[in-house]
C-alpha cells in the first residue's frame, strides 16, 4: 500500500492543479493580485482563462502603456464587462471578439481613434451598451458600434475641454436594427448616423451644449440636428432637452428639413428661457399623431449671453398643426409663469386643440397673490373641444 501511495505523488505534481480549485478560490487569488500580474497568470491553465462570466476592469492612472490580452475578446464566457479605459491602454480585438457578451459598459477617458473603432464594432450577442466618460473634442474620434441584437444604447459623455468654444471631431455610426432605447447626454454635439429602425424610445439631453453661446451655431448644429432626427425617425416616446432646437439662428429649414415623426406618440419637452416657441411649433408639425404632450418652459438656461425679447414671442403657424386639430389627447404644462406669450400660446392650443381630454397646468412657479388671476383667465380661454377638462395642480 505505501509504495502504491507513493508511485502516484509524482503524477499528481504534474499536473493542472489551478483547474481543480473551486471558482471561489480562483476568483479570490485573481483579485488579490495587481491588474497586470493577474492577466498575466491567464498562461498558467486553460479553466483560468475560461471560468469567466462577468469581469469588472479598471484600468487608470497608469504610468505605463498597457495592452489588454486578446483572450479577454476571445473568452466565450464572458456576458458582463465593465471596462475602465485610458488613454495609454491599447488593444487589437478581432473580428470574433465577444462572442457571448450581453451587457458592456465601457468608461473612457480620451481613448485614441483605433480602439473606438474597433471596440464595439463586432459584438454579436450584445444587448446593452454603455458609454460614458471624457473626450477631447478637438481629436477625429469615430465610434463604430455594430450590433444586430443591441437593444438599449446609453451615451453620457463630457469634452475635457470645459471652457473651450469648439466644433466637434466626434462621429458615431450606429448600426443596430434591433434598437430599442437610445439615451444621449452630451455637453458638446457629435455626429449621429443611426440605423435603428425599431427604436422606440430616446432620451436626448443636449441643455448643456448650449453653456458656450450663439457663436458656437456657426458649427454645423444644424445639419447634425437633421441628421440625429433622421436616425430616430420612429420612436413612439421622446424626451428632447435641446436649447439648440429652439434657438431661431440654430438652423435653416429651407436647407436642413426635419423628417416627420409619423410613429411619435409621447413628447416631454424642455424649454429653456432663451428657446422660441418655433421649436413648440416645429415638434408639432414634425408629429403628425402625437397624442400626449408634456412641456416645460422657463428653464433657467446656462449660456452666458443677453436675451432677446424676440426669443419668446409667440407667432402662430400658418397652418394648424395636424396632430392638434386631430390626435392630441392631452397637454401637461410646467414652469408656466403668466407672461403674455405663454398666455397666447395657451390660448392656442385650446382653442385648436379639438380632440383634448385634459389639459393640466402646474402653478407652483406663480407667486400665490397670481395664480388665482392666472387660472381665471386660463378657465375663460375658448375650447376647441367641449370635453376637455382643465386642472391646475402644484409639483
Amino acid at each position: 500500500m505505501g509504495t502504491n501511495s507513493k508511485s502516484k505523488l509524482p503524477n499528481a505534481c504534474n499536473g493542472d492543479r489551478i483547474s481543480s480549485l473551486p471558482n471561489e478560490i480562483l476568483c479570490r487569488i485573481l483579485s488579490l493580485l495587481p491588474t497586470k500580474e493577474a492577466v498575466k497568470t491567464s498562461v498558467l491553465s486553460p479553466r483560468w482563462r475560461l471560468k469567466v462570466v462577468e469581469l469588472e476592469l479598471v484600468l487608470h492612472s497608469l504610468s505605463y502603456p498597457f495592452e489588454l490580452p486578446d483572450n479577454l475578446f476571445t473568452c466565450k464566457t464572458l456576458v458582463v464587462l465593465k471596462l475602465w479605459l485610458e488613454s495609454n491602454v491599447t488593444f487589437t480585438p478581432t473580428s470574433g471578439c465577444f462572442p457571448n457578451l450581453k451587457f458592456f459598459h465601457a468608461r473612457i477617458r480620451n481613448p485614441d481613434a483605433d480602439s473606438m473603432e474597433t471596440l464595439f464594432y463586432s459584438c454579436p450577442a450584445l444587448e446593452d451598451l454603455i458609454i460614458d466618460g471624457l473626450v477631447a473634442v478637438r481629436k477625429v474620434l469615430n465610434f463604430n458600434i455594430s450590433a444586430p441584437k443591441l437593444k438599449r444604447l446609453k451615451i453620457y459623455l463630457v469634452k475635457d475641454e470645459p471652457w473651450e468654444e469648439t466644433g466637434s471631431n466626434i462621429s458615431f455610426e450606429v448600426n443596430a436594427p434591433n434598437l430599442e432605447t437610445f439615451d444621449l447626454e452630451e455637453d458638446f454635439f457629435a455626429n449621429y448616423y443611426l440605423n435603428a429602425n425599431q427604436l422606440s424610445k430616446a432620451n436626448i439631453n443636449l441643455e448643456d451644449v448650449h453653456k458656450s453661446g450663439h457663436d458656437d451655431y456657426e458649427l454645423g448644429w444644424d445639419y447634425r440636428l437633421q441628421k440625429l432626427f433622421a436616425g430616430i425617425i420612429n420612436v413612439k416616446f421622446l424626451s428632447l432637452s435641446a436649447p439648440i432646437f429652439g434657438d431661431p439662428g440654430c438652423y435653416t429649414e429651407d436647407n436642413f428639413p426635419f423628417p416627420k415623426l409619423n410613429r411619435l406618440n409621447h413628447l416631454e419637452l424642455l424649454l429653456d428661457t432663451c428657446c422660441s416657441w418655433k421649436a413648440l411649433i416645429d415638434l408639432l408639425n414634425m408629429s403628425p399623431h402625437l397624442e400626449y404632450l408634456d412641456f416645460t418652459t422657463n428653464k433657467r438656461c446656462k449660456a452666458d449671453h443677453p436675451l432677446e425679447d424676440s426669443a419668446r414671442e409667440w407667432v402662430p403657424p400658418e397652418f394648424v398643426p395636424v396632430c392638434l386639430s386631430s390626435y392630441l389627447k392631452t397637454i401637461s404644462i410646467q414652469g408656466i409663469e403668466g407672461r403674455p406669450d405663454e398666455m397666447e400660446v395657451t390660448k392656442y392650443l385650446l382653442k385648436h386643440g379639438e380632440v383634448l381630454d385634459k389639459v393640466t397646468f402646474y402653478t407652483s412657479a406663480v407667486r400665490a397673490d397670481h395664480k388665482m388671476k392666472l387660472c381665471q383667465d386660463i378657465s375663460m380661454f375658448s375650447k376647441g373641444s367641449m370635453t376637455c377638462q382643465i386642472d391646475f395642480l402644484e409639483k
